[in-house]
């Protein structure tokens, strides 16, 4: 894989669930993702998913970028594609150079995304309908949402009311509907991205799924 794809997904830290209690609605929809996939990373071209099944089908389609691990006592293997790569890690292995443990982590990340994002159904009811990625979202969204570095701030977040009230949300770049850049009091940037909407856990209520990167300046 070229350097330039590595740097794009090496920030990835986490995917979250949001849950959000507005207004609710009578609806009737198909679940939604976000066609920016990720799958750029592993493929020449990205994959288009049109449905839930999709993202199951790729944890076993083979990537034209294949990842290197080694183990200390079993030797080097390659992943191929997703159910290798979390098989491998689970036994115990993990990148072949140190440098790119966070590359594997992300790719790890991602493959996990795509798995839940296999379960996202159509949803009758929604409470997020105005539910959208400004700065009214920091002082909704949990706390666990900030950019939390030492152990001290994770012990604070168990508490906190909020993201915002965590952070401190001075500014933020609002790039779409879908994708909004956070900027903290701390210098902290976490960039947020919608994946998925629909019912996550079969209760017939819209859940979203939530992709988010971090860095400092």
């Amino acid at each position: 894989m070229n350097k330039k794809k590595q740097l794009n997904i090496t920030l990835l830290v986490a995917a979250t669930l949001l849950s959000a209690h507005c207004n609710a609605d009578k609806l009737e929809i198909k679940p939604f993702f976000n066609p920016d996939n990720q799958s750029a990373a592993f493929f020449k071209k990205s994959v288009a998913f049109n449905s839930a099944s999709d993202f199951l089908t790729v944890q076993e389609k083979s990537w034209e970028y294949e990842t290197d691990l080694k183990h200390e006592k079993a030797g080097n293997k390659k992943a191929t594609n997703c159910k290798t790569l979390k098989k491998l890690l689970k036994e115990g292995y993990t990148a072949a150079k140190d440098y790119e443990y966070g590359f594997v982590n992300a790719q790890s990340l991602t493959c996990s995304m795509w798995k839940e994002m296999a379960t996202f159904k159509p949803y009758s009811v929604s409470y997020m309908n105005d539910l959208s990625l400004n700065k009214d979202f920091a002082t909704k969204a949990p706390a666990r949402f900030a950019l939390l570095i030492s152990n001290e701030e994770i012990k604070k977040a168990e508490s906190a009311k909020s993201w915002d009230s965590m952070s401190q949300i001075k500014k933020i770049d609002l790039v779409n509907d879908m994708r909004a850049i956070y900027y903290d009091s701390t210098g902290g940037i976490q960039r947020l991205t919608l994946m998925a909407k629909g019912d996550y856990n079969g209760d017939g209520i819209e859940d979203r799924l939530l992709f988010m990167e971090n860095s400092v300046e």
